[in-house]
């Protein structure tokens, strides 16, 4: 695994090599203390410089270009740096999957290195805990900049623009703001999800872009106020000739920060990465460098203001006093800001037909799925397949009954809804035979992967009361295995299980839905059919 090296000492530099881990109990990143570590002597000629990779967040790639091309290669360490302006989350998947790994990344903000840390459980080198700074701020036209007391009072303000927390970090910013202000109180805590609630909905039905370009332009064109980087505001004038106003709440603002990570898969070249990357930080802390730094809009990496009266002044930096409950918050921004693409897995064994009370159980799953339908908005995307050991023919144990589409998307003469309706009231005519339980699993959480919408949750929700039964199918624990191998994180496809009765094995269930993030339910007897489904349905979670 790329990063897995000695660990460090305790002596602390920021430039020196630290290293990113993984606590227990926490759910970000735990920051060691750095390593200064010597710098590579090279004669005068380098010869043929070797190339190594930069993968830079968007806001910061330009003003990185220029450092590279005005820094010889024998003071990039005889390196030549060819530097690409790469999205934070495509890196960090790229990172965790080791799949086209950059030798070096600078996103935008340490959140992306512990969540690549916790997607990939190993070390990150990092020659430079932080190369520049600029803290969130609310901008507004000049003449239009309103008060706001806290970030809790600005997630309040109907059509506030925060762009997509999903994917961009200064649009995190406003909500990690908020929640650094509760601290640990939990009362402040649940106001803040309850502030979250018309900002999520407002977003199904906007844009939500992570361009803070576009926020920019609607907030020109329409007024109102947007959640961008200081850095971001002050480029916006300058290209677009226009003078807007900006400001934080007295408790201060979430920075970004903009760390150097040597993400170099580990060998020969992890190594010399590194004195590159020290090299490459060294340049970026010059005189020369931090010129270009401020004159592109960013601050050093101490958060001095900037000169020449430009921003915002003085900012104090909020920090995250309890990062369980910052991840909490941001994943309940998820739940509700993203519609449904849900694949629901329908068991049709013989045991199906058993009672259930007053019906069998494969009669009460049919009435809970009518429930279920009705409560997808039409934004969502559902599809559906029935499974019991060998129904799709020869080997296969699932049929599929209709496809992933939109529910308000036209099939014919009627729409999915309609159709998924249609199909779920066939399934007791599909009743027999034996539990298929883990190829169909599998097949499932791969037609979702394939499929994979960004702007949505990406789900499978299965249903059965029994147990695997195909002698010939995938074993429990290469499933398991497997699910984990091929689960992006930065695209997460979540299995929702529902076991119908006692009869239904919870273990197994629950280790399958937790082998990708979801959760997991048992109706222990037929009234709880129907809420437990519900239930599964609003159960929803994401990266």
């Amino acid at each position: 695994m790329p990063g897995r090296h000695s660990a460090p000492s305790s002596a602390t530099s920021s430039r020196g090599f630290a290293k990113y881990g993984v606590v227990a109990v926490a759910l970000f990143l735990v920051v060691g203390g750095g390593v200064v570590v010597a710098q590579k002597a090279f004669g005068s000629e380098c010869g043929d410089p070797a190339s190594y990779s930069l993968a830079a967040d968007p806001a910061i790639a330009p003003v990185l270009q220029k450092i590279v091309d005005e820094t010889s290669a024998e003071s990039l360490g005889c390196a030549r740096i060819e530097v690409t302006a790469t999205e934070s989350g495509q890196v960090s998947a790229a990172v965790a999957k080791g799949d086209d790994v950059p030798s070096l990344w600078i996103p935008d903000s340490s959140l992306w290195i512990g969540k690549t840390v916790r997607s990939t459980a190993s070390l990150i080198d990092l020659a430079s805990q932080s190369v520049a700074g600029t803290p969130a701020v609310l901008a507004a036209r000049k003449d239009e900049v309103p008060f706001f007391d806290t970030w809790l009072t600005a997630l309040k303000l109907e059509g506030l623009r925060i762009g997509n927390p999903l994917t961009n970090t200064t649009s995190d910013a406003a909500i990690l703001g908020a929640v650094a202000e509760a601290g640990s109180d939990e009362t402040a805590l649940d106001s803040v999800g309850a502030a979250l609630v018309p900002i999520a909905q407002a977003q199904a039905a906007t844009r939500g872009e992570a361009d803070p370009t576009l926020r920019l332009d609607d907030l020109v064109a329409d007024g109102g106020v947007a959640v961008v980087s200081e850095q971001a505001f002050l480029a916006y004038q300058q290209d677009n000739s226009v003078e807007l106003g900006a400001t934080v709440p007295p408790t201060g603002s979430i920075f970004l920060n903009f760390p150097l990570a040597v993400t170099e898969p580990a060998g020969d070249r992890h190594e010399t990465a590194k004195s590159v990357g020290t090299a490459l930080a060294t340049a970026i802390e010059s005189e020369q460098g931090q010129r270009a730094l401020s004159e592109a809009g960013f601050r050093s990496a101490d958060n001095a203001p900037l000169d020449s009266d430009r921003g915002i002044g003085d900012v104090t930096p909020l920090t995250i006093a309890d990062q369980q409950a910052a991840e909490s918050t941001l994943r309940q921004y998820q739940v509700l800001a993203l519609p449904s693409r849900t694949l629901v897995m329908e068991d049709v064994s013989g045991s199906m037909n058993y009672s259930a009370g007053a019906d069998s159980r494969i009669a009460l799953t049919v009435q809970a799925s009518e429930t279920g339908n009705r409560l997808f908005p039409d934004n969502a995307s559902m599809g559906l397949w029935a499974f019991s050991i060998g129904l799709g023919g020869e080997s296969q144990d699932h049929r599929e009954l209709a496809p992933i589409r939109r529910m308000d998307e036209k099939v014919g003469n009627t729409t999915q809804r309609e159709v998924l309706l249609q199909q779920t009231r066939t399934l007791p005519a599909l009743v027999g035979g034996g539990t298929g339980l883990y190829d169909t699993t599998l097949a499932a959480f791969r037609t979702v992967q394939q499929g994979y919408d960004p702007d949505a949750v990406n789900s499978v929700i299965i249903l059965t009361d029994g147990t695997n039964e195909d002698p010939d199918s995938i074993a429990l624990d290469e499933l398991l295995s497997t699910l984990r191998t091929e689960q992006d994180p930065s695209r997460p496809v979540v299995i929702v299980t529902i076991g119908i009765t006692d009869d239904a094995d919870a273990g197994v269930l629950q280790q399958i839905s937790a082998a990708t993030g979801g959760t997991s339910f048992v109706a222990r007897n037929p009234a709880e059919i129907p809420n437990v489904f519900v239930n599964a349905l609003r159960s929803r979670s994401g990266r």
